[in-house]
C-alpha cells in the first residue's frame, strides 16, 4: 500500500470531498485497506485565479512548495492537489520534489481520448479559461474545449465564488443554463474543470455527459496507490 500525499484547502470543501471519493473508489474490504493519506488543509495559500489573471501579487506557489516539501520529507510515494487552477504550476511542482504528482488535466485528457470524446464543454475559473490550462493538454490528444459566453462564464464564476466557497445554495438554474450552452455549442462532454464545482455535482443532480474533475483525480490517486472498484471505472454521469 502507497502513501498518499495531499495538498489541501484550495478549497477546504473541495479537499474534503475529494478525501471521500478517494475513500469511495478504493477497493477495501477492510480499514486496513484503505489508503494512507496525509492531508495539508491549508486554506491561507493565496487566491490562485488572482494571482494568475495580474489581480494579485502574492503568488500562492511558494507556500504550494513548501507543502509539497513537507509530505516528501514524510515519504509520501504520491502528491496530489485538489485544485485545478493551482494545476497552472504543477510542472514547477513537480519539478520541485521527486515525488510524483498527479496531474488532473491530463489523466481527463487520457480518459477522453480512451473513449474517443472529441469535444468539451469546460466549466472553470477565468484563471483556468485564460491560461487555456484545459486547452494546452487536450490539444495533443485531438480534443477540443468549448468555453462558456462571456456571460455564462460570469455565472460560473458567481457559482463558485458565491454560492460554493461561500457555503451558500447553489443556483441550479443557472448551472443547467450554462450546461445547455456548452451542449448547443457542440460539446458531447461537460466537464466540471473546477473542484468547487465538484461539490455541485455531490449536492445536486446535474444529469447525463458529466465529467467530474475530482473523481478523475481521485481514480488516479487510487489506481497509483491501490486498486480501484469496478464501478468507477466510468465516471461520466449518464
Amino acid at each position: 500500500m502507497k502513501k498518499l500525499g495531499i495538498i489541501g484547502g484550495l478549497g477546504p470543501m473541495a479537499t474534503a470531498y475529494f478525501m471521500r471519493r478517494i475513500i469511495e473508489m478504493t477497493d477495501a474490504a477492510t480499514d486496513q485497506d484503505n489508503i494512507e493519506m496525509i492531508i495539508y488543509n491549508c486554506p491561507t495559500i493565496p487566491d490562485r485565479t488572482g494571482y494568475i489573471l495580474g489581480e494579485s501579487e502574492e503568488s500562492p506557489l511558494p507556500k504550494i512548495l513548501e507543502l509539497a516539501h513537507e509530505l516528501e520529507r514524510q515519504n509520501v510515494d504520491y502528491i496530489a492537489m485538489p485544485c485545478i487552477t493551482a494545476h497552472f504550476f504543477h510542472d514547477q511542482i513537480a519539478d520541485s520534489v521527486f515525488v510524483p504528482v498527479s496531474n488532473g488535466v491530463k489523466e481527463a485528457a487520457l480518459y477522453l481520448h480512451e473513449r474517443g470524446i472529441k469535444n468539451v464543454g469546460i466549466m472553470a475559473t477565468d484563471g483556468t479559461a485564460q491560461m487555456h490550462l484545459f486547452d494546452s493538454v487536450f490539444k495533443d490528444y485531438d480534443i477540443k474545449c468549448i468555453y462558456p459566453s462571456t456571460e455564462c462564464q460570469k455565472l460560473v464564476m458567481s457559482i463558485i465564488y458565491d454560492d460554493v466557497k461561500a457555503g451558500r445554495r447553489v443556483a441550479m438554474k443557472e448551472f443547467e443554463l450554462i450546461k445547455t450552452e456548452l451542449l448547443e455549442a457542440g460539446a458531447d462532454v461537460i466537464i466540471l474543470g473546477c473542484t468547487e464545482l465538484s461539490i455541485v455535482k455531490r449536492d445536486h443532480a446535474v444529469g447525463d455527459k458529466v465529467l467530474d474533475i475530482i473523481d478523475v483525480l481521485a481514480a488516479d490517486c487510487v489506481k497509483k496507490c491501490a486498486k480501484l472498484r469496478k464501478e468507477y471505472e466510468e465516471l461520466i454521469t449518464k
